[in-house]
Order: C-alpha cells, then sequence, then structure tokens
C-alpha cells in the first residue's frame, strides 16, 4: 500500500512539510556502515521554515545515530544547508541528491572528505525507489530540473 501511495501521491503542501518527521525518518535511514567510526555530529539547517524547527544533528557515535533537535554540545562535523521543500523533494526520491549538491541548491559546509561521503551515508525514504506515477507539480518540477542538468552538461554549438 505504501508502494501505491507513493506512486499516486498527490503534492506536498506547505503544511505536509513537517521538519520533525524528515529528521526523525533520516535518522532511521543512515548507511551505518558507510559512517566514519568514532563520532560524526551533522547538523541540517533548512530554509523556509520558522526558527523553532529549522535545526536538527544527527550524531553518530560509532556507528549509532542518534536523534537531537536541540544543540547537541558537540562541534558539529558536517553543516548541511537546504529550502526544506527541496530537500524534501530529495528525500522522497524526487530530485537527485548528486545534482542538487552539484547544483549547489543543498549546500555542505565542513571538511572536503566528509563533503564526499555525504551522499554515501543518506539512503533516502525507503519509497524513493518507487516512481511517482501521477503527474503533478512536484514531477513536472522534477522533470524541468533534469531537463536543466542537462542542457547544463551539453557544451554549446558553435
Amino acid at each position: 500500500m505504501a508502494v501505491r501511495g507513493q506512486q499516486l501521491a498527490r503534492d506536498l503542501t506547505d503544511e505536509d512539510l513537517d521538519p520533525a518527521f524528515l529528521a526523525w525518518s533520516m535518522h532511521a535511514r543512515m548507511n551505518t556502515e558507510a559512517l566514519p567510526p568514532g563520532r560524526l555530529v551533522l547538523e541540517f539547517a533548512f530554509e523556509g521554515v520558522p526558527e523553532s524547527l529549522s535545526r536538527f544533528w544527527l550524531v553518530s557515535e560509532e556507528r549509532v545515530v542518534d536523534l537531537c533537535i536541540r544543540p547537541p554540545g558537540l562541534d558539529t562535523d558536517l553543516l548541511v544547508l537546504a529550502d526544506l521543500r527541496r530537500f524534501v523533494g530529495t528525500w522522497r526520491g524526487f530530485r537527485d541528491l548528486r545534482a542538487e549538491l552539484k547544483a549547489g541548491t543543498i549546500r555542505l559546509s565542513g571538511p572536503v572528505e566528509l563533503q564526499r561521503q555525504f551522499p554515501a551515508w543518506l539512503l533516502r525514504s525507503g519509497l524513493a525507489p518507487y516512481e511517482r506515477r501521477r503527474d503533478g507539480r512536484e514531477r513536472r518540477l522534477f522533470e524541468a530540473s533534469r531537463r536543466d542538468d542537462r542542457s547544463a552538461a551539453t557544451p554549446p554549438t558553435v
């Protein structure tokens, strides 16, 4: 039923964008095998939401991930900055994480090696592999962004 729901889902409204649900879902969907050993602190900062909901932290200690909705009192190793709607679209599988990072619509701040590893840590929604069949604003935006990405990658002809 969940797969069918993903395929036929309606477009998200602003009321559907719940940073707390996103944070909880993400903490349960980290690729712990790919995380570095020791402690890792990921801070997520979202634009377009009330300040009280705009940040959360995922803290990995020996590859066990905990969610913090308040600053954990630890230095951030990697900061992830994004518009909430764009990040949720990426999380749900409507956008490609590596393409969003390359385009700068999802930004990372921290050591280059951690930035390079980040896409391997985030598994995304368990429903992300199931393509949305219903046409809607999210699908049209995703398709337009894919066309833009392809045209930007094609060198101009002279």
